[in-house]
């Protein structure tokens, strides 16, 4: 395929086509989701267990989760964490330039902050002709980014907003972390969607309860190396037949599946105050 000129790359993918079902083709690749890759990383019977009760929720069916009964757990995560390097934290609000232009904006995130001017907004144009969750068919992928970016020279990337604000440690702080996961698999979707391979990926951290005092921005890298481990992880995911546990207290403090009585590894109990709890829709929960 014949590359397209940055300076020519439309603000509007193309809609996608359905792609032809030929007699005899191979069994579609496992669906997965950057919540998946996420949840999988920290450990992989949770990931499982979100799947099965969501395919359950979905079909009104119960299924069981694949990971056998007795299953040894594992004392960590089976995948390797990505080659990133050390991004250094960037404090202060996100600036974006004057010639930027807002692509993309998940239309069911009412409180994302404004970063763009009206005029400079063209999210309701995509919207408009595709559905809001980004589909990569050729890796099985799919999700939503908060932001979708477009800089002047042609190149678009994600950009995920967390409300908490920005640590210190990063990105040693064990929470944190994942959001690198995450916004490595938006840019894949931003990737397949615009035909253009983001270099990096934002999380921008709102500090919302602190007022913007500890407000701040990471830039995570995706072309080369994190890309390859990406394409590399969710291989592995879908290779997994057994999806073991990895009960540890960081894990299962803050599980679902262990806050529903799913789990039978737990470490410790739930500890959470979930927003389902308050009447708001939980995030974790939002499978595309």
């Amino acid at each position: 395929m014949t590359a397209t000129a940055p300076d020519l790359i439309p603000l509007v993918p193309p809609k996608a086509q359905p792609l032809p079902i030929a007699p005899g083709e191979a069994i579609p690749l496992e669906h997965l989701s950057p919540h998946d890759l996420v949840t999988y990383f920290r450990c992989p019977h949770e990931m499982e267990l979100h799947r099965s009760q969501h395919l359950s929720w979905r079909t009104g069916a119960p299924l069981a989760p694949r990971t056998p009964s007795g299953t040894v757990p594992l004392s960590h995560s089976p995948l390797f964490p990505p080659p990133v390097g050390d991004p250094r934290p960037v404090h202060g609000r996100l600036d974006v330039g004057p010639q930027d232009t807002l692509v993309y904006q998940d239309p069911d995130e009412p409180a994302l902050p404004f970063l763009f001017p009206a005029e400079r907004s063209h999210a309701h144009a995509f919207l408009r002709d595709h559905s809001a969750t980004l589909e990569d068919r050729a890796w099985a992928l799919s999700g939503r980014p908060d932001y979708v970016v477009r800089r002047p020279d042609g190149h678009f990337f994600p950009v995920e907003y967390k409300e908490t604000h920005l640590f210190e440690d990063y990105p040693r702080h064990h929470g944190r972390f994942f959001d690198f996961l995450q916004v490595l698999a938006e840019c894949r979707l931003v990737e397949a969607t615009w035909g253009v391979a983001p270099v990096s990926g934002l999380v921008y951290y709102g500090d919302s309860s602190g007022g913007g005092e500890r407000e701040g921005w990471v830039e995570v890298p995706y072309t080369g190396a994190p890309r390859a481990w990406l394409q590399t992880a969710l291989q592995l995911i879908r290779a997994d037949p057994v999806r073991a546990p990895v009960p540890q207290e960081g894990n299962c403090g803050h599980c679902e599946p262990n806050r529903d009585g799913l789990c039978a590894y737990p470490k410790v109990r739930f500890e959470d105050v979930h927003p389902s709890h308050r009447g708001e829709v939980p995030r974790a929960r939002r499978f595309y």
